[in-house]
């Protein structure tokens, strides 16, 4: 995302004189310190999947039932991701995501004393509450700190905290709580949720907010035709991404016939390809071509890579390479249509943005949910072609895409 001026959707007069970009080196260290956060904010939000043998057996409970530690946290992130927005959005943003981070501090600290079920619950539903706030304004948070023509870069490195957090965040906290404890875990959750607070504290310079609107006023943004194809191509591929890699798992062993000992780091690779797939996005689009040729492009890829996969069978070279291509292509989306969103409406992107949040993390669930009901139906080949027919359906819905409104 790193469109040039012209691209750049205009700003007030009144915003500009407000936030200047700052000075080249420090603005992108703020960067730099926007996204350690957002990787320790992922990492605190998948944690539990790494962990939910030590976690069960800590709290007394199932696995499953410590899995809903993921799965509601992610709803309540997505449904009060609006609502939040609009409440805060007369907060400077940099204070506020000062305050986002301190949560974080405090809630992973809290989860890694946490003495029961109950108690973890309630304080990663809390955690949870504050987690779509960040998603709300950390793109646009990371535009003020850079000069207009580096936005879409700026972007793009900030996601890239997404993917680092699947490649090296689950994995490592992994290795600590099979290690030494669930707990120690979080503890350095924590730990590096104080890092990044106190970095953002001292590179992050005033940010008073622009183009916040009232919870009321949310439906009208919706009546930008690009916003609206945005939220349903987000709702539709996102669904169909989890479909089909929530049960990639099973897929590898039983129908590629992947070792289990090699699942985790093909795993790995797939969110290395996401880390490429982020910094690609932001070049590709920061060169000027069409927005929606961008989007248009990348869903065609991830549904591609669906197909391939599922047509190499147990051709297991084929299979890891459509694999990769799947993770670079998938992986690049958010940041693509996290530009549409900024650019569909230019003087309310937090609450927009707080729109394609609450899209994204209830179609992770419902993704989830129909995988779920493939595989137990017909096993982990319809998984893979429930993905594809929801791609192939976000395709359609991408070419209403106004060509003059994203490709400004």
């Amino acid at each position: 995302m790193a469109p040039t001026g012209q691209q750049q959707p205009p700003q007030s007069t009144a915003t500009a004189s407000a936030a200047p970009p700052p000075a080249s080196a420090r603005g992108w260290l703020a960067v730099l310190a926007v996204t350690f956060g957002v990787f320790t904010v992922t990492a605190t939000e998948t944690m539990p999947i790494g962990l939910l043998p030590q976690m069960a057996a800590g709290s007394r409970v199932s696995e499953g039932t410590v899995g809903l530690t993921v799965t509601l946290y992610g709803l309540f992130a997505g449904v009060l991701a609006p609502v939040l927005t609009a409440a805060t959005r007369r907060l400077d943003r940099g204070r506020l995501l000062l305050l986002i981070l301190a949560v974080f501090v405090a809630g992973n600290a809290a989860t890694a004393m946490a003495t029961n079920y109950l108690w973890l619950m309630l304080v990663r539903l809390l955690v949870g509450c504050i987690h779509g706030v960040l998603w709300a304004i950390v793109a646009s948070v990371a535009v003020r700190l850079v000069p207009p023509a580096r936005s879409v870069r700026a972007t793009a490195v900030v996601f890239s905290g997404i993917s680092l957090a699947t490649v090296l965040g689950v994995p490592l906290g992994t290795m600590v709580g099979q290690w030494l404890d669930w707990r120690a875990a979080f503890w350095a959750l924590a730990a590096c949720s104080a890092v990044a607070l106190t970095a953002t504290a001292l590179l992050m310079p005033p940010m008073p907010p622009h183009g916040g609107v009232h919870l009321s006023e949310l439906p009208r943004l919706l009546r930008a035709g690009n916003l609206r194809t945005a939220v349903a191509v987000t709702a539709t591929v996102v669904i169909g991404h989890y479909a089909a890699y929530t049960y990639i798992t099973p897929f590898l062993l039983r129908n590629v016939g992947i070792p289990s000992d090699l699942v985790g780091v093909l795993l790995l690779g797939f969110g290395a390809a996401g880390v490429v797939g982020n910094f690609l996005a932001g070049a590709v689009i920061g060169r000027g071509p069409a927005l929606r040729t961008v989007v248009l492009g990348l869903i065609a890829g991830t549904g591609a890579s669906m197909a391939l996969l599922l047509a190499a069978g147990a051709w297991r070279p084929a299979a890891i390479v459509f694999l990769l291509g799947w993770g670079l292509a998938y992986s690049a989306l958010p940041v693509a249509l996290q530009t549409l969103v900024f650019r569909s409406v230019p003087r309310a992107r937090e609450a927009a943005t707080s729109l394609y949040v609450l899209s994204f993390n209830v179609s992770i669930s419902l993704g989830a949910l129909c995988g779920s009901l493939a595989l137990d139906h017909s096993g982990p080949s319809l998984v893979m072609v429930t993905g594809l027919g929801f791609c192939a359906a976000a395709f359609l819905i991408a070419t209403l895409l106004r060509p003059e409104r994203t490709a400004r």
